[in-house]
């Protein structure tokens, strides 16, 4: 039973999410949520700094970079389901197969992800989520917005967080919740661990952190759903007045979106 009350609210919020970014009006006003989106921006930046942040470095002092490697591939595995997922919904069949089997060698051989066997094997990491799928469906980015946690997002992305919620294995493992939060407080302090250079370049190099982030963000999804190659139109992707010359680097090596561990 909940299980269709999970699908039935992730269906819910991609209905009203598509009614939202189709009444976005203008598709060159990126921003016209900014007087909410500021404060939630705030908010974001306050628990980074009085929580994420001085617990991700408790863990880079005093975990083991080994240990951090292996905890990190250990949670980029988790999640690479819903990176399979979207290689086959937007019809990249070869490389659908090939992550599929990534998962499968590093969750057996590798020790339920803990090791990257894949790698040496010519199994590349990809990353994918379904908000590239929307965007090479066509739909528009819709506003832009800065979730709670979150941090950056927009109309047509935040549906993915439902997507990539369903597809986590741990989702549907019944385990008790004294196992489950310590295991997703540890996720996240190791996500904004591998952060913490492009979130202090972020805060070195920007005049408004804010325009900053939105700008990196937007360019960075656009980068992601179109390959590398300029978009045919800019229609809500790019931040013009203030956009970086590029996306700053990811912290894993992957193209995973800046500050997306609640540091925007």
């Amino acid at each position: 039973m909940w299980a269709f009350n999970l699908w039935r609210n992730l269906i819910l919020v991609v209905i009203a999410i598509g009614i939202l970014s189709g009444c976005a009006g203008d598709p060159k006003n990126i921003d016209p949520w900014e007087t909410v989106n500021r404060p939630m921006y705030d908010f974001n930046e306050g628990l980074d700094r009085y929580a994420l942040k001085p617990l991700a470095d408790g863990y880079v002092k005093v975990v083991p970079k080994p240990v951090r490697t292996g905890l990190g591939n250990a949670f980029d595995n988790l999640g690479y389901g819903n990176v399979i997922l979207n290689d086959f919904l937007q019809a990249k069949w070869g490389q659908g197969c090939s992550d599929a089997g990534r998962m499968a060698v590093n969750s057996t051989l590798g020790i339920a992800g803990l090791f990257d066997v894949a790698g040496p094997w010519r199994m590349p990491s990809h990353d994918n989520d379904f908000g590239i799928t929307l965007g090479k469906w066509g739909m528009p980015a819709g506003p832009y917005m800065v979730l709670p946690l979150f941090g950056p997002s927009c109309a047509r992305d935040a549906p993915a967080i439902g997507v990539e919620i369903v597809t986590d294995p741990l989702t549907w493992v019944d385990a008790p919740l004294a196992a489950i939060i310590p295991l997703r407080v540890t996720q996240a302090i190791d996500a904004r661990s591998r952060a913490d250079m492009e979130v202090k370049f972020r805060n070195a190099a920007a005049i408004d952190p804010y325009i900053f982030t939105r700008s990196a963000y937007l360019q960075f999804r656009a980068g992601q759903i179109h390959e590398g190659q300029p978009p045919p139109d800019n229609s809500g992707m790019y931040d013009e007045e203030s956009a970086p010359a590029s996306a700053p680097a990811t912290p894993s090596g992957t193209d995973t979106p800046p500050a997306a561990t609640g540091t925007p």
